[in-house]
């Protein structure tokens, strides 16, 4: 039913015309005076846009209220690092989930820099069959309502630099970091939905009898 060519952010397709409840709007305005206190939005701003939140009555009015408090490449995104002009960024790999489900797994290459996005969704990245464009990655994530799993082989370093609000990042319980194995630098921000990082669950799928 649904059409492909249809926008992925907005419209009945993926969710955008569902209602927008109180608890919806009351987490939005939180968002927006989290995000105020920060210095990621005037007073002025703030003010406004709760006032549209109030006014919200599905999900199409309440995302561009913060899309660009957390996408890629609004205020609350943070430079990865301060680029020499003489040398080009690499295109960085974008993986973004709204109101849906994106999964990277198997064979698929990680860039040197990929960004997920999860906004009333979820981004899981299964590491363990991937093959690596450098030693050090960098994975940008941004979650509003929606979170991020990462699925890493042991061995891997994780760093862990993704500041959060009403969330949080979770590296779990990691096998010691080989020097082999890549190592992986998250960022990014986090507001109500988390990241996730751990290790294959079942050891045994990669036994075929």
């Amino acid at each position: 039913m649904s059409n492909p060519l249809e926008p992925t952010d907005v419209g009945p397709a993926v969710g955008g015309d569902r209602a927008a409840t109180d608890s919806d709007r009351d987490r939005v305005v939180a968002l927006l005076t989290a995000a105020q206190a920060e210095g990621r939005l005037s007073v002025a701003e703030r003010d406004d846009r709760i006032a549209a939140a109030r006014a919200a009555d599905t999900f199409d009015d309440l995302v561009p209220l913060t899309r660009d408090l957390i996408s890629p490449t609004g205020p609350a995104a943070r430079p990865v690092v301060n680029y020499d002009e003489s040398h080009p960024v690499e295109e960085a790999d974008q993986i973004i989930a709204i109101f849906a489900g994106a999964t990277r797994k198997h064979a698929w290459r990680m860039r040197k820099h990929t960004s997920a996005l999860a906004v009333f969704g979820g981004v899981e990245l299964d590491l363990t069959e991937a093959t690596f464009e450098a030693h050090e990655l960098t994975l940008n994530v941004f979650c509003l309502f929606g979170g991020v799993e990462v699925i890493v082989p042991p061995g891997t370093e994780v760093s862990n630099q993704v500041g959060a609000i009403f969330g949080g990042s979770d590296v779990g319980k990691l096998a010691p970091a080989d020097g082999v194995a890549p190592r992986i630098v998250l960022k990014g921000f986090c507001a109500f939905g988390g990241v996730d990082v751990r290790h294959p669950k079942d050891k045994k799928r990669h036994h075929h009898h």
